[in-house]
């Protein structure tokens, strides 16, 4: 916690006054945004940039905290100091010395206190008052220029050494689900900030002898752990492109799925969701295609989230389509899975599957004498449709483990005395 300036004379500034200041702080961050972007070149980018969002982000944090540190309130800064030392993590991490954020720091020690002065001058603070806060806001930001030195020496005494394996580690830990606030030391070893649209990549990068590439193959401004199989990348959403372009470089004709974009707390499960993509690529279920956008296969990927629950369904609901001949099971269930998703006529489903209207007619004959009534119970309907899209391109990709599992059974229920 910051020290207040020799407190024995200090008086805390009246709530009500810094009540008056609190809803002027959006504009006053945009201003100081503004000037620090103007004034410091390599600070500058696009109303929208990354670069704009982070000084906003760290101006508005600050300003909240030294408002409660004028208060006395009893408050720690361990999120603030955290994000200054990021800044100058992220410096050395770019290769870049301080002289560009101490400038920053320089215009927002001159800005934020003119603005301290004009609010003061029109709520009538004494000269007294402005110098005892004034003495607090130098003291504070010279330890916020404080923590951006220790995170830049922090990365120069890592960058070397350590900075491949925290990544690898950081990655790791963040697909199985651990609390981004456990993992703060780790991200600043790591030297790595946690992305506007955070996306996960899965990819078996194995070769035919079982070899993985190091993760220090890869580019550094992706987060990766090969460690993990399949290997996963933790990335911006604006990343993916290149990433799945570096990870082609590295491992040639591999299978990237990639999730949407995700908060820091679903990064477990966008990593679940790629390693089903990628299974159901194999399975066929899903077309294989050089990066598989799970976006585009979510319903896929969730009918086949308890494999174990769609096959206990395949034998309790797909009985009387189970025990046809093979070759009317499938243009049944195609038949069947056409009407659920559409039920359009015969002569619409007949042109989405490339047959006779009267081909059409004479296959949901044949079906409704296999399900009946049930096909008029809304909740069975539900099931089936989901059931069918879930198995239906299983067994157009050879999947026969329905048909064996039902054989078994009806052969168990004969054989019962």
């Amino acid at each position: 916690m910051i020290e207040l300036h020799s407190e024995r004379d200090f008086f805390p500034a009246p709530a009500g006054l810094v009540t008056l200041f609190k809803p002027g702080i959006p504009d006053l961050v945009a201003r100081l945004t503004d000037k620090i972007q103007q004034g410091v070149p390599s600070f500058a980018g696009p109303v929208t940039g990354r670069r704009r969002r982070l000084i906003a982000l760290a101006a508005t944090g600050a300003i909240h905290h030294f408002l409660d540190l004028i208060q006395a309130k009893k408050t720690t800064n361990v999120r603030v100091d955290d994000l200054f030392r990021r800044m100058g993590y992220g410096e050395a991490n770019d290769g870049n010395d301080l002289s560009a954020i101490k400038a920053a720091m320089h215009l927002a020690t001159r800005d934020s206190w003119e603005e301290m002065r004009a609010f003061a001058a029109a709520q009538g603070l004494s000269a007294a008052d402005l110098g005892r806060y004034g003495d607090v806001l130098f003291g504070y930001i010279d330890h916020l220029t404080e923590q951006v030195v220790i995170g830049y020496e922090t990365a120069l005494r890592t960058l070397d050494k350590d900075t491949g394996v925290a990544r690898g580690k950081l990655a790791a830990r963040l697909v199985e689900g651990e609390p981004w606030s456990d993992l703060q030391d780790l991200a600043l070893t790591a030297g790595w900030t946690l992305p506007a649209q955070i996306v996960v990549l899965s990819a078996s990068i194995a070769d035919e002898d079982g070899n993985v590439p190091p993760a220090t193959d890869f580019d550094e401004s992706l987060l990766v752990s090969t460690e993990l199989d399949p290997a996963v990348v933790v990335c911006d959403a604006s990343e993916v492109v290149a990433a799945k372009e570096h990870i082609e470089s590295v491992a040639p004709g591999t299978v990237v799925a990639r999730s949407w974009s995700v908060d820091m707390d679903e990064i477990a499960d966008a990593r679940r969701w790629t390693v089903r993509a990628l299974a159901l690529v194999e399975q066929g279920v899903i077309p294989r295609v050089p990066l598989v956008d799970c976006e585009k296969y979510r319903a896929q990927i969730w009918l086949h989230a308890e494999p174990a629950i769609r096959r206990r369904l395949a034998q309790e609901l797909l009985r009387p389509l189970l025990a046809e001949t093979q070759n009317s099971r499938e243009i049944l269930s195609e038949t069947l899975l056409a009407w659920l998703e559409t039920r359009d006529s015969a002569p619409a489903i007949a042109a989405r599957l490339g047959v006779h209207p009267q081909t059409v007619r004479y296959r949901w004959k044949r079906i409704n004498e296999l399900f009946g009534e049930a096909l008029h119970d809304s909740e069975f309907v539900v099931q089936l449709t989901m059931l069918l899209k879930a198995s239906v391109p299983l067994w157009i990709a050879g999947d026969q483990s329905d048909f064996e599992r039902f054989r078994i059974e009806d052969a168990r229920i004969e054989d019962a005395p």
